[in-house]
């Protein structure tokens, strides 16, 4: 074999082109598998990414500008419901103004007429009580006759009270000291000799008939009718001062009532 080649066989640079490289075949399955693979891939990805671009634009496209008419509509409807809450709330306001201005107005006139009423009654009320004070006068001086027209057509009576008298005395109380009307000691006398009594009594023409006056040395009983009709004239004195300290309600009332104030609140709220 010769060591020099003939000039037939040598390829020259210009003639290189006209040829490509060839590798040798992989008998690597699994590496020729994946390349297989990322070769089918490649359009997929591709293909998506073309779809997802196309969907955006037509977003795009689909999403339009509003119009004049549509623009004047939102704003209409905007303000007619602003309108409509501050039309409620002005209207609310305004009747819950009007309610407080009228009872302002009200309570100031019924303060006037509970002012004119108190000067009306004030005079009837000094009247009835200089009457009931004359009443009560009249009372004393009727209840003086009849007691003693009692006393003097029945002298028993006398000896009534007397009995009462010495029953409250201390048991064993001596000395004792009677003091009575002049009509009514021989009736009180008749009783102590009856008794077989030490009493000592003793007229006094300033007590009414019917009554009388025990005293001992540490003890007095009063069982005169003065003292008694003191003590009932006292006792109707004192129930006639509760009845001014407490006077029944009146008939008619100018104030009006919490009630009625309730339920009329009420009512205005529900309508409001």
């Amino acid at each position: 074999m010769s060591s020099k080649k003939s000039e037939s066989e040598l390829l020259r640079g210009g003639q290189v082109e006209a040829f490509s490289l060839w590798d040798l075949p992989s008998f690597d399955t699994a590496s020729h598998q994946v390349a297989l693979e990322r070769d089918d891939a490649e359009p997929e990805s591709e293909t998506e990414g073309e779809d997802s671009l196309a969907e955006v634009e037509e977003e795009i496209e689909e999403v339009k500008p509003f119009t004049v008419e549509e623009l004047e509509q939102i704003r209409q409807e905007a303000y007619n419901d602003g309108f409509s809450t501050g039309e409620k709330d002005g209207f609310h306001a305004g009747q819950l103004k009007a309610q407080q201005e009228a009872r302002t107005a009200l309570e100031a006139r019924l303060a006037e007429l509970e002012k004119l009423m108190t000067q009306l009654m004030s005079p009837m009320q000094a009247q009835d009580e200089q009457i009931e004070d004359m009443l009560l006068h009249m009372l004393k001086a009727m209840l003086r006759e009849v007691l003693q027209r009692e006393m003097s057509t029945d002298q028993t009576q006398v000896l009534q009270v007397l009995r009462g008298a010495l029953k409250t005395l201390p048991v064993g109380a001596g000395n004792i000291r009677i003091y009575l009307n002049p009509a009514d000691f021989d009736a009180i006398k008749a009783l102590r000799e009856r008794h077989e009594e030490t009493w000592r009594l003793l007229e006094d023409d300033s007590l009414m008939a019917g009554g009388c006056r025990v005293e001992t040395e540490h003890s007095q009983v009063d069982a005169t009718l003065e003292t008694r009709m003191q003590q009932l004239i006292a006792q109707l004195y004192e129930e006639r001062q509760e009845q001014r300290a407490h006077p029944p309600e009146a008939d008619i009332s100018i104030t009006p009532s919490e009630k009625g104030e309730e339920a009329r609140d009420g009512g205005d709220h529900e309508s409001a």
